[in-house]
């Protein structure tokens, strides 16, 4: 995937408002990215490849309460909704 399309994904599903969003685990962001790549009908990127773009974009993981967290995102989008319905099928 080219850098052009992690910019679209962070644009299309991606919230940054540190005052208002928890944050969002690893698993959460990377699965986000793979419903909106599948949603666009693009190939995903390994994980490691992932990691490295949203690094170079600013966005890096931190390690809270025990856990890999990506502090102050949030969701938003049509990959976002099919990101949680996949993730949570008692929802559907």
């Amino acid at each position: 995937m080219t850098v052009p399309s992690y910019r679209r994904f962070l644009a299309e599903c991606i919230i940054h408002d540190p005052a208002r969003q928890p944050g969002l685990r690893e698993d959460e962001m990377y699965g986000v990215y793979l419903s909106w790549c599948f949603l666009n009908q693009e190939q995903p990127a390994p994980d490691a490849a992932f990691w490295a773009a949203m690094s170079d974009s600013g966005y890096k993981k931190s390690h809270t309460a025990g856990r890999q967290v990506c502090p102050g995102l949030g969701m938003k989008g049509p990959a976002a909704v099919d990101y949680i319905l996949s993730s949570q099928p008692s929802l559907v």
